[in-house]
């Protein structure tokens, strides 16, 4: 399991809006600079880490994902 403290800092850097959940558009900026990631991976990753169907991501579903 990942350090509480650095699932939580880098949550926060995927937040860029700092309004608690990280969207499909914050996750693909931050990982744009992956030429590997694609739209479609982001879609992905959302949808497995988004357990509400809200289609974002917040903390617990975060740290969730994350194991």
């Amino acid at each position: 399991m990942r350090d509480k403290e650095a699932t939580e800092r880098n949550f926060k850097e995927l937040d860029s809006d700092n309004d608690g959940y990280i969207t499909a558009a914050e996750l693909k900026a931050n990982l744009q600079k992956n030429p590997k990631v694609s739209a479609e991976n982001v879609a992905k990753i959302v949808q497995l880490a988004d357990e509400n169907g809200d289609k974002r991501i917040d903390y617990k579903e975060y740290a969730k994902y994350l194991g």
